[in-house]
């Protein structure tokens, strides 16, 4: 006679909960030294739970990159974003302050540039003006017009003003947040700006090219891939690493709030600089910078999603926002020093150096499609990590962190 065993009763204290599940993950994952160090569960880059996690508790919790001043000079000049849903508009004043504020407009809550109906990106207005009953602000959110108002009691449009975020203009680069109370980035930043990445005085430079791009992968695939120099020799192996080589690449120890790996040149071209002090850069290279300094190129991570790699003649900067579990933003530029446009055929030079941006940066679109497809698959396990992608163990702990402090 066959028996069919009775299954255990499960109270809901004993029940799983698959986030707390994979945050213990991700906690033992950040928890294991340097050398046994393994990928992330592929929850971490697929589930929704920990999407609106992640949105929660980082992106409405840190400071975010913008733009860059020089993509606003002008009064009326604007930077269109989405932060995690939250319309934004950075803008310069016509007092030339940088202001942060919101699309929504105060009278019935549209965006007052919705994407998909031909609102640019970037461009200058004289006013803010809600297409839906033209209400218009003036550049620092305040109420100029709402027509046909009149017989409407106890409106008072000097009362009515954009909501404005609270932001901060940091190395030349616009961050906001959506946090009530947060540091400074100057304290939050001060180790990274004092040692590293300060001597490019990026406020004083040029954003000269930007690009958009509409990914279908977990935000962490592409700032993963970013921050390590390993893929140099597969994904790379025609465009970074003939003169970047992999093998010669090393991270800085962890830090908290940011990241840093060093990628020497290959030896004939180090010996070659400093044999002729010429450091043979398209660009001249930023004013700051000496000769030991155009050796090597950087790859550099402030936490949560500051992106720079950077080289002693130019800077790329990405702007990375997820947009959901498994999609986000991409915004890649160059910066370059103000110098470089006084030079001899410099727009041939700058269009040659945007194709070969947008060459890596294409060997890189297609590693992280391929990668985020790999994360539904029931073959894959978290892999072993090599000594060059140590700065993704280091975003692993900084990520065990933002777990711990949301307990």
């Amino acid at each position: 006679m066959s028996t069919v065993a009775t299954p255990p009763i499960r109270t809901r204290k004993s029940t799983a909960d698959p986030l707390e599940s994979l945050f213990a993950a991700i906690l033992a994952t950040a928890a294991k030294p340097r050398e046994k160090s393994i990928t992330l569960p592929a929850a971490a880059y697929t589930d929704p739970d920990f999407a609106e996690f992640e949105k929660r508790e980082i992106f409405q919790k840190e400071w975010i990159s913008l733009c860059h001043v020089s993509q606003i000079p002008n009064a009326g000049d604007f930077v269109r974003v989405d932060l995690c849903g939250e319309p934004m508009l950075v803008v310069r004043g016509k007092d030339m302050n940088v202001r942060v504020l919101s699309r929504t407009c105060r009278h019935r809550g549209m965006d007052l540039m919705p994407s998909g109906f031909g609102h640019p990106d970037e461009g200058n207005k004289r006013v803010i003006l809600c297409p839906y009953h033209l209400w218009s602000y003036d550049l620092g959110g305040k109420l100029v017009g709402a027509p046909e108002m009149q017989k409407a009691e106890d409106f008072d449009r000097s009362e009515v003003c954009l909501h404005e975020f609270h932001s901060e203009i940091w190395e030349g680069f616009v961050f906001a947040t959506l946090a009530a109370d947060i540091a400074p980035l100057a304290d939050k930043f001060s180790r990274f700006k004092d040692q590293f990445i300060g001597k490019w005085d990026m406020a004083n430079a040029d954003l000269v090219w930007s690009a958009h791009w509409e990914c279908k992968f977990n935000w962490k695939i592409l700032l993963e891939n970013f921050m390590e120099a390993y893929h140099h020799l597969g994904a790379h192996m025609k465009t970074l690493e003939p003169f970047l080589p992999a093998r010669g690449c090393w991270t800085e120890p962890y830090d908290p709030e940011f990241s840093c790996m060093h990628l020497p040149l290959k030896d004939s071209m180090k010996e070659k600089i400093l044999k002729t002090n010429d450091p043979g850069t398209p660009f001249p290279i930023f004013p700051n910078l000496v000769i030991d300094d155009c050796l090597e190129w950087w790859v550099f991570l402030g936490y949560p999603n500051f992106l720079l790699f950077s080289a002693p003649d130019r800077v790329y900067w990405y702007r990375l926002l997820p947009t959901g579990p498994e999609t986000c933003t991409l915004m890649t530029t160059m910066i370059i020093p103000k110098i470089a446009k006084e030079m001899p055929g410099y727009e041939d030079i700058l269009k040659k150096e945007i194709q070969g941006g947008i060459d890596f940066h294409m060997e890189d679109m297609e590693v992280c499609i391929a990668t985020q497809r790999g994360m539904s698959s029931v073959g894959h396990a978290p892999g072993s990590l090599s000594h060059l992608e140590e700065p993704i163990w280091q975003f692993e702990k900084y990520l065990a962190e933002v777990i711990k402090r949301s307990a």
